[in-house]
């Protein structure tokens, strides 16, 4: 995700009193881009704290939820961010470039803004990523936690994936650079960096827009479709397969399998919907060296990957009711709440659902 205030102003400014085609809808959204942003930012925020929170107790810490604890890090990173961004640039300010707006510190900022949500959506597909496999080994092998899936190694594999994130956007930090735009002035700066629209890139520059494209985008999205593809078909034949056991247990264990399964495929899907359409737009610019489509649908692309950061609450509200519980429990023991049967029936869950 990547700030698009720059070159859309530029655009809205020429294009948006007598709009037509795709310019009429970005100069529409553009208007209310801004509020609903930060709107999703404020509900986002404080539910992935929730899920840090839930994710991380002792008994819901599976190789599973030690992943998506890491997806809800990140994405709080890049809401805590955004939430700043749309305020000053968007709201504050608006599309006039006026004194205030880009002083040296809020500069500063929007370059660590740029920065930290290219690196923190990255984490989060690649987690994703990671998060389809762990469970397609889980169901491959019955139910039973496949070897190298323990607590520890997922916790290990979601630090290094944060690690390789970073390392791999080190050349984006190196070229970024904040410098006055005349040198008489120090009221108002921009932002150099590498810059994916020139065609006059140095060697450098041309490896890391093929390494933004390439692993942030094209790799992860190709897996996450293959892995989500064999989980529904891998979770098929389980299903055909137990169904010819017998036993009521088999049976619930079965369902709840399935339960957990189905709210990660809707997980899984949440990221191909977002994460898809802007992979193929942004080639598109890069082959043909038109990022006009790239840069109206700017917000709309922003707005769709904040609402796969903000929605995973009610996913796990929706389709897990160990979470349910275990939410249920937490806010009993905050707001003292009288619920001791509810409260031991939390207390006493076996976490064997997911791995």
């Amino acid at each position: 995700m990547e700030s698009n205030l720059t070159n859309l102003t530029n655009h809205i400014k020429d294009q948006c009193e007598n709009p037509t085609g795709l310019y009429a809808y970005a100069c529409f959204y553009y208007g209310v881009h801004d509020y609903l942003s930060v709107i999703l930012c404020c509900f986002g925020i404080p539910a992935n704290i929730v899920n840090i929170i839930i994710l991380t107790r002792k008994s819901m810490r599976t190789p599973i939820n030690i992943i998506l604890t890491g997806i809800a890090v990140s994405d709080m990173l890049t809401m805590l961010s955004y939430l700043v961004y749309a305020i000053h640039f968007r709201i504050v300010y608006g599309i006039n470039d006026e004194h205030g707006k880009y002083t040296y510190g809020w500069s500063m900022f929007l370059a660590f803004h740029i920065c930290l949500t290219l690196t923190t959506y990255t984490i989060s597909i690649w987690l994703g990523v990671c998060m389809s496999v762990v469970r397609y080994m889980y169901i491959s092998t019955l139910g039973n936690r496949p070897p190298g899936t323990d607590d520890r190694r997922s916790c290990i594999l979601v630090v290094v994936v944060f690690l390789l994130s970073i390392i791999a956007y080190t050349p984006q930090y190196a070229f970024m650079s904040v410098h006055p735009v005349s040198p008489n002035s120090t009221e108002v700066y921009r932002i150099k960096s590498i810059d994916i629209r020139s065609k006059d890139r140095s060697p450098l520059e041309t490896a890391f827009v093929w390494i933004f494209i390439v692993v942030g985008k094209w790799i992860p999205s190709i897996l996450i479709i293959v892995f989500g593809i064999l989980l529904v078909c891998t979770l098929h034949k389980s299903k055909k397969r137990t169904e010819k056991l017998k036993g009521a247990q088999t049976k619930a264990r079965l369902k709840q399998h399935t339960r957990t399964t189905v709210m990660l495929l809707v997980i899984i899907l949440m990221y191909i919907i977002s994460e898809l359409p802007q992979t193929v737009v942004l080639v598109e610019g890069v082959a043909s060296d038109d990022f006009l489509n790239y840069i109206l649908l700017g917000d709309t692309i922003d707005m769709v990957c904040l609402i796969n950061n903000s929605v995973n609450i009610i996913l796990y509200c929706a389709m897990s009711k160990q979470f349910r519980d275990m939410l249920w429990a937490s806010l009993c023991c905050i707001f003292h709440i009288s619920d001791p049967k509810k409260y031991r029936s939390v207390q006493t869950t076996i976490t064997n659902a997911s791995p």
